[in-house]
């Protein structure tokens, strides 16, 4: 190699290392103010409660006679409404700084030197989380201390290296830390159901390692036997003439692992042959039995001439009808609701003074929204409470606010709390639109994102524009952007552009006779 091209080289990496040691020194100071934020909304609710009496320092503390907000919610909505991070970003943000300036300041002193980044510094807090307060202090300065000398004597130590290396200090301070770590996180096993996209979602379980272990090694023995199947009769058929030796939509052995994960939990779909015993696509005895199950699903009715209807499934999200058939199949029926897509359908004027939602309401709204309609967050509308934006009036139904669709919101338990006790300004429009006033004075919209939010735009939006080359295949895309201040200017400036174009252009005819698109 040339000696420029070395040098080269060797001046990008120390480039790149200054980047990150200016990094590391920002995450450090990214969560001294978060961790300086949490300490003021502590403070501000300590105020409230001495100035209302709750709190004596020359008495006893007096029970509180109602419900107040958890100074960490505060500051995490904060966070959300200035910083414009994920609901669950700033909830990791500030735990991760409550713990590192509170507990472990020596991680922090070497995050601020730009030594240390802010993934293992997490890294470490997760490892040493249950270690004895009165120890934690040389337990974690000695941990630190170990792994900047071996990355400033040449060693690159990898992550089992410094969790085995951090487990050994801990058990030369506090032997029953370790074992009280892992009695922890066996409590913490759980399931979970992410929705994702095109009709997929993810499903996660966080599982001890025995558990995962076993049930891996059962799926891929399942998969290695179908694939190896499959393999046999596409040789089989390249030999007889009746199959091509290549065949590009082949499973792969993941796909043979996922299919093996759902017929161990749902059953193949396959009726009983009548002989008493149950069989899989290829005639063998032993498939395990289709379960006694019955999917909730809703169905909304096709926008228009040549488009199909929308499947929505409440965990999993918008499906295909390919996907509908095959869960079917599966399953010993089915509850199927062809909902009334319109605004208002459900309203009634005797509901509407009415405190109690009724159910198909509450269905309604929960499609309408699809996920909590607090800024930033993303809990599912099934997990939610149903909110009146307007509060209802108990002593005068028809002055407060109506129990109607254009006056119901999702709102997770965490977030419904905050709106009843916090001093944010909430306006939800007609359209399902909420707009949010902070106390800061920051103002935030939030659009439903729900499957019927999503029909009705694309019903509107239809009536305006045609929609884009295949959107009518899938139809929770938006065929356009919403029309937000950011497209706005976008459309301006590419307005300006050309206008300009066609000044420098006196004699040349003007190419666009509407505005182009502006990315």
């Amino acid at each position: 190699m040339p000696a420029e091209h070395g040098s080269g080289i060797a001046a990008a990496g120390l480039a790149a290392l200054d980047a990150l040691r200016t990094e590391n020194r920002a995450a450090a100071a990214r969560l001294q103010a978060c961790h300086d934020l949490l300490e003021l909304c502590e403070e501000e609710q300590f105020a409230r409660d001495v100035e209302a009496g709750y709190y004596d320092p020359d008495g006893p503390e007096r029970p509180r006679d109602h419900a107040v907000l958890d100074p960490f919610d505060v500051a995490c909505a904060e966070l959300v409404a200035t910083y414009g991070v994920h609901h669950h970003r700033a909830s990791a943000m500030l735990t991760l700084a409550r713990d590192l300036v509170i507990r472990f300041p020596g991680i922090v002193e070497a995050m601020g030197s730009g030594l240390l980044d802010e993934r293992t510094a997490g890294m470490l807090v997760r490892q040493m989380r249950t270690v004895d307060h009165s120890v934690l202090d040389a337990v974690h300065r000695l941990v630190v201390d170990w792994l900047l000398d071996a990355i400033e004597s040449g060693e690159r130590p990898g992550r089992n290296a410094i969790l085995a290396k951090t487990d050994s200090i801990i058990a030369a301070f506090d032997p029953e830390g370790v074992l009280a770590r892992c009695a922890a996180a066996a409590r913490e096993r759980r399931v979970s159901v992410r929705r994702g996209v095109d009709g997929m979602a993810e499903l996660r379980a966080h599982l001890t390692s025995t558990e995962a272990s076993a049930i891996h090694d059962v799926l891929e023995d399942t998969a290695r036997e179908r694939f190896d199947r499959e393999k046999e009769a596409r040789i089989e058929a390249v030999r007889n003439g009746t199959g091509p030796a290549y065949d590009p939509h082949a499973r792969s052995r993941q796909q043979h692992r996922a299919d093996a994960l759902v017929d161990a939990i749902l059953g193949t779909g396959d009726q009983d042959d009548g002989a008493g015993d149950q069989r899989d696509g290829t005639g063998r005895p032993g498939a395990s039995p289709a379960p006694q199950i019955r999917p909730i699903i809703t169905i909304l009715a096709p926008r228009g001439p040549g488009e199909e209807p929308e499947v929505y499934l409440p965990r999993g999200g918008p499906a295909s009808i390919d996907a509908l058939i095959a869960l079917l199949a599966r399953s010993v029926g089915a509850h199927i609701s062809l909902p009334d897509p319109e605004a208002g359908a459900a309203d009634s004027a005797g509901g509407a003074r009415r405190y109690r939602i009724s159910a198909e309401l509450a269905r309604r709204i929960r499609l309408r929204d699809g996920t909590c309609r607090h800024p930033g967050c993303s809990v599912p509308a099934d997990d939610c409470d149903i909110d009146h934006a307007v509060p209802f009036d108990h002593s005068d139904p028809g002055r407060g606010g109506q129990t109607i669709e254009a006056n119901l919101m999702c709102l997770c338990r965490r977030h419904h709390r905050f709106k009843t006790f916090h001093t944010w300004y909430y306006q939800l429009l007609r359209d399902g639109s909420l707009t949010i006033v902070t106390e800061s004075g920051h103002t935030i919209t939030t659009h439903p994102d729900g499957p019927l939010a999503r029909w009705r735009d694309r019903t509107r939006l239809g009536s305006e524009a045609p929609p884009e080359p295949g959107s009518a295949t899938r139809p929770w895309l938006r065929p356009r952007p919403l029309s937000t201040h950011w497209y706005r200017r976008a459309c301006r400036i590419a307005a300006e552009r050309r206008g300009n174009s066609a000044a420098a252009q006196d004699d040349g005819p003007d190419d666009y006779d509407h505005d182009p698109p502006p990315f």
